[in-house]
């Protein structure tokens, strides 16, 4: 297996390890700098007049999309820094009402309250079935709601099967053979004789003609299947017998206090039809679903109900203890949430704010947990945040701060012209990378490992989404479809069908989005001369891929070549545009 690293996958290396290392802003300060160096620092950015959502501290860089030098980025209150905060006015920030509070543990101990309902605890039920072929004789349960106890008799039961086995069993007791009596009387049980009326068969040595059925357990008749002179048969149901000495009350908890709970914790019971019942309950179960409708998850708690109190159906108010501990949390209204989940507005000090993604965990006392995100003394806005939100649209970074008026992208806004920053070009050089893979694969006839395909796979959701409408998205779902069906083809000319097909994608990126980016990074376009299909290179003698055909150089466009342009010659430009 061949491991191969490309150009743009280390170049992307590279670019995660610089915003690893890059200097931790929260603060306000450069680590290991003297507090009065944080302001220079954030002066010392530098910005492309064409894209200014392009940001770097090197002062002699160029923009990786059109190559125009690099200006400083303007400091003015509201503009854009390079961590993504934005500075607001003292007088905008007592307009907006906004208020900070910090980041602290707190005990989450609290009382939950619920409601319950009553219901019957099925470890107390019993159910009776016929063991015996018959019909039913002397039935002594009349109606449900009768009063059984342990061994009382049930009914009786009229058998020919078990009258002949009776008088088989005599036979054995007369002749006196131990193994035939224990047969016969194995005989008798599997018939559905009870050990009582075998053993006063054995006493009086006549046949019971009408077989007594005793009760097994006590309980009161739930349910009475069966009536006199009914015939029956092995496994018919005769009647469901239910003990009232112990009941369940089900609770439905919310799914965000679930950790709080536990088997075993007692509870405070408050019935409204029984005062005298028992106060006190102890949860037996936790069920392990979750009610989509209602996001609440049952809980069984047992009740003593030996008085008989306390009925099926009744309803209670409960009343739970819970010890949260210490937790990490920020006031609950301090949460916005959207479709990219949970997150807050961080205070970085003088005037500064930034939108940073939290983990949550559960919610009481008008607080919620933070398990992740935040550590302990940051400041978060409390009041005004949804002003800050809905003003700043973190989607966009904090950009409608921004002093340049933002353009919207859109179907026909060039690829050129997109927000595209460093971080965003290496999550699209994954595709790139795989055409240079495939072009390695198809050199040195090995098959393409289908599971280093998927990273790019995974990035193009992303980027679709964060650049719906645009001309991008095409050229985004062209090249999935092809690095899809790359995974199938694998190799040979299956594989090389797919590598034109992906470079036919890609080639309005490479050419209009940021040639000058891919010329930097020393790759060269080459075209069959023949077919016209496409590939990738890093190496200056073309290594045709399709086939033994003549290749021809294709040049990278001169992007500035093109902003000097006469202005007769370009379109008319929406003075209300601008550039993000």
């Amino acid at each position: 297996m061949k491991h191969t690293v490309f150009l743009l996958s280390a170049g992307a290396a590279a670019l995660l390890t610089a915003c690893r290392d890059a200097p931790d802003l929260r603060n306000g300060e450069t680590p290991g700098a003297p507090a009065s160096a944080s302001a220079s620092a954030q002066a010392q950015q530098y910005t492309c007049p064409m894209h200014p959502h392009y940001i770097s501290t090197d002062p002699e860089g160029a923009c990786p999309i059109c190559g125009m030098d690099l200006v400083p980025v303007s400091a003015e209150t509201g503009a854009a820094q390079g961590d993504g905060s934005i500075g607001v006015a003292p007088e905008m920030i007592q307009t907006m009402g906004i208020r900070t509070v910090p980041t602290e543990r707190v005990d989450f101990s609290q009382t939950l309250r619920a409601f319950g309902v009553v219901e019957t605890d099925e470890r107390l039920e019993n159910v009776a079935a016929s063991r015996l072929e018959g019909w039913i004789k002397e039935l002594t349960v009349r109606a449900e709601g009768d009063t059984v106890r342990t061994g009382e008799l049930l009914y009786r039961v009229y058998s020919p099967d078990l009258i002949a086995a009776q008088k088989d069993y005599l036979n054995s007791l007369e002749i006196g053979n131990e193994t035939r009596i224990a047969a016969v009387r194995q005989r008798l049980r599997s018939l559905g004789m009870q050990d009582a009326a075998i053993e006063r068969l054995t006493q009086d040595r006549e046949v019971i003609e009408q077989v007594p059925v005793y009760a097994e357990a006590g309980g009161t008749v739930a349910e009475l299947q069966i009536r006199e002179g009914d015939y029956v048969s092995p496994g018919t149901p005769i009647l469901r017998l239910q003990s009232y000495s112990g009941v369940w009350v089900m609770a439905s908890i919310p799914e965000t206090q679930l950790p709080l709970i536990d088997t075993g914790l007692p509870v405070r019971l408050d019935f409204p039809s029984a005062p005298d019942a028992p106060a006190e309950g102890r949860i037996d179960y936790i069920y392990p679903t979750i009610d989509p409708k209602t996001r609440t998850a049952q809980v069984r708690i047992e009740a003593d109900n030996a008085a008989g109190d306390l009925r099926p159906g009744a309803y209670a108010d409960i009343t739970m203890e819970l010890d949260g501990g210490a937790r990490l949390s920020v006031p609950s209204e301090a949460i916005l949430r959207d479709s990219r989940g949970a997150h807050v507005i961080v205070a970085r000090g003088d005037g500064r704010f930034a939108g940073r993604a939290v983990r949550t965990g559960i919610t009481a006392n008008g607080r919620t947990e933070i398990v992740a995100g935040l550590s302990q003394g940051e400041r978060v806005v409390a009041s005004g945040q949804f002003m800050l939100d809905s003003e700043v649209n973190l989607r966009e970074g904090f950009s409608k701060l921004q002093g340049p008026p933002a353009i919207t992208n859109g179907p026909n806004t060039p690829l050129s012209r997109l927000p595209v920053d460093a971080s965003t070009l290496a999550e699209i050089d994954h595709f790139t990378d795989m055409a240079l893979y495939f072009h390695e694969a198809l050199m040195d006839r090995y098959r393409i490992d289908p599971y280093f395909v998927d990273p790019a796979l995974g990035l193009g959701e992303t980027l679709r989404t964060r650049f719906s409408d645009t001309k991008l998205v095409p050229i985004l779902e062209d090249a999935e479809a092809a690095l899809r069906a790359a995974k199938e083809a694998r190799e040979g000319e299956a594989l090389a069908n797919e590598l034109a097909r992906l470079m036919q994608a890609l080639e309005p990126w490479l050419l209009e989005g940021a040639p000058v980016h891919y010329r930097d990074a020393g790759l060269t376009l080459y075209r069959d001369t023949e077919s016209g299909r496409l590939w990738l290179q890093q190496s200056a003698t073309p290594s045709n891929p399709y086939g033994d055909g003549e290749a021809e150089t294709v040049a990278w466009p001169d992007l500035m070549a093109d902003m000097e342009m006469d202005s007769a010659e370009r379109q008319p430009v929406d003075p209300q545009a601008g550039h993000r």
